[in-house]
């Protein structure tokens, strides 16, 4: 990201000021693929006092798959940069995760196109309404049933663009798609 992109991305940032970030699976590994490229963004949460976030489960989908120890091992020293920053997954957010999975089986989403990660991704950002958002690669998995998109951030990376999407729970569509569901 250059200076010019740099500032005009902080100033459409700033709802994220003293703000949370969760980040997605997809955005973790992309970001830890191609460094470079990502190191802008992060700077701007930086500048901003924006603290990404991960939990339990996107590390385990991060790191499941390294087929040697010395890959594990620089898997999980990238996440040490999440040390201290790793959110619990609670019971209150497993049903959360539940009734937002029969949420998107009633509206029409396949259980193999939104997995259980992005439930309970779903269902932490509701549970921290107020302070936490959430960047991804992966737009499809946010549907806007239950979700803003408040900004859409290209990452040129030469050879590949990275469209990442940064989401937050809205809690009003959610009720209203749960009073659809008990109509059924």
């Amino acid at each position: 990201m250059g200076e010019k992109t740099s500032r005009n991305t902080t100033s459409s940032l700033d709802f994220l000021l003293n703000k949370h970030i969760l980040i997605d699976t997809c955005f973790l590994i992309k970001s830890y693929e191609n460094a470079p490229f990502f190191k802008g963004l992060f700077s701007i949460f930086k500048n901003l006092n924006c603290v990404p976030v991960i939990h339990q489960l996107i590390e385990a989908e991060f790191v499941r798959g390294s087929k040697t120890n010395q890959f594990y091992q620089t898997k999980k020293q990238h996440l040490a940069i999440f040390d201290g920053f790793m959110l619990p997954v609670a019971k209150e957010i497993i049903d959360n995760s539940i009734a937002i999975s029969m949420i998107y089986a009633n509206k029409g989403y396949l259980n193999t196109q939104i997995s259980i990660v992005d439930c309970v991704n779903a269902g932490i950002l509701q549970k921290y309404l107020n302070n936490l958002f959430l960047i991804t690669l992966d737009i499809q998995d946010y549907p806007l049933i239950l979700f803003d998109r408040l900004k859409i951030i290209p990452i040129d990376a030469g050879r590949d663009v990275f469209t990442c999407g940064i989401y937050k729970f809205n809690n009003i569509k959610f009720n209203q798609c749960l009073i659809d569901f008990k109509k059924i």
